[in-house]
């Protein structure tokens, strides 16, 4: 009988007797996760499927074989969340971001890329905190072959390969899909100026060469950056919860950022983390955020509101009388789902 994935683990977990949360439990899953493996809204790595197989005593081709919501290639990448303690991984196709806090000293961020499980180390922001405000954050990324560094020891670093056991002892947060052109973006006019920000904004935008390696990732309501520009020792790595609504986006302030420049002297410099910030999304789509115990509202909660917009872009009004524009149709390294 043909039927999908997410049907199939269904069925598994009730003739057990077990809630979505007991099964995610044997997993390493959370009941949210599974709850979207079951609905068909993300499907389960394939480590994931055979620990299935193995703990319920399901045959890998009982749980494959006949299964509805493939592509024919086979089975989709799943694009996933992770946190534990002081680090939050997002994972993509192509792109792995860790960003981290640790011996409570070290405050860093790193990217690999790749392709599928195999993702290598391609830059590196990292700071030791206990320095002077002065001393510069210490960099470090590839371009072609050669890499720009301002700190050797990191340069040995490049093209180490991330190991991804560590994602099974971590918690998943969200999955997420890639966007390979089977589903294509509305106008304004279509859906309106919150549901047209959620669906242009999901993706990846970034550009590397010899005097810049800049990537700006969001998830839907979450945010991720992380740039490097030598001169000036200008870096900015950070994640933040931006959730769209209908005059623009709200923010809750970042809970991680590695702002340098030059000196540090400026305001907007800073160097912090707080990896027990929550996001909580009510059943009419409102979102809050729970906060930690390291920097509570650290930035506060803005508003970008809508300045101008038509059915293929969306200017909103920035901080210090800054633009930021979202258009429909931009380029992106990946789209998401």
């Amino acid at each position: 009988m043909n039927m999908t994935l997410g049907r199939k683990i269904q069925e598994i977990r009730v003739s057990r007797g077990m809630s979505q949360e007991e099964f995610g439990e044997m997993l390493g899953a959370t009941r949210q996760t599974v709850s979207k493996w079951e609905l068909d809204q993300a499907v389960p790595d394939i480590r994931k499927i055979v620990a299935i197989s193995r703990l319920f005593c399901v045959s890998t081709d009982d749980l494959l074989v006949n299964v509805t919501n493939f592509e024919k290639e086979g089975v989709r990448f799943v694009c996933g969340i992770y946190r534990k303690g002081c680090c939050e991984i997002v994972e993509t196709e192509k792109l792995l971001l860790e960003y981290y806090g640790r011996d409570k000293h070290t405050i860093g961020a790193r990217v690999y890329k790749g392709n599928g499980s195999v993702k290598k180390l391609t830059a590196i922001c990292e700071r030791d905190c206990r320095i002077s405000r002065e001393e510069p954050t210490f960099y470090a990324y590839q371009y072609n072959d050669t890499v720009y560094t301002n700190h050797p020891e990191f340069e040995a670093l490049m093209g180490e390969e991330f190991r991804r056991e560590r994602l099974d002892q971590m918690d998943r947060l969200d999955s997420f899909l890639i966007n390979h052109g089977d589903k294509p973006l509305h106008t304004v006019s279509e859906v309106g100026i919150r549901r047209a920000l959620e669906e242009w904004r999901k993706g990846v935008v970034m550009s590397v060469s010899d005097d810049s390696f800049r990537i700006s990732l969001c998830t839907g309501n979450v945010e991720y950056i992380f740039s490097i520009y030598p001169q000036d020792t200008n870096i900015y790595c950070g994640c933040s919860y931006n959730a769209p609504f209908e005059l623009g986006l709200k923010s809750s302030g970042q809970y991680f950022r590695m702002r340098n420049y030059k000196d540090n002297s400026d305001f907007f410099c800073g160097f912090f983390f707080d990896f027990g910030r929550q996001l909580q999304e009510d059943k009419d789509g409102t979102v809050t955020i729970s906060y930690g115990q390291d920097q509570p509202d650290a930035c506060g909660m803005m508003q970008w509101i809508v300045k101008r917009y038509s059915d293929d872009e969306i200017i909103l009004q920035g901080c210090n009388g800054d633009e930021y524009p979202f258009h429909k149709d931009e380029t992106k390294f990946e789209y998401f789902l």
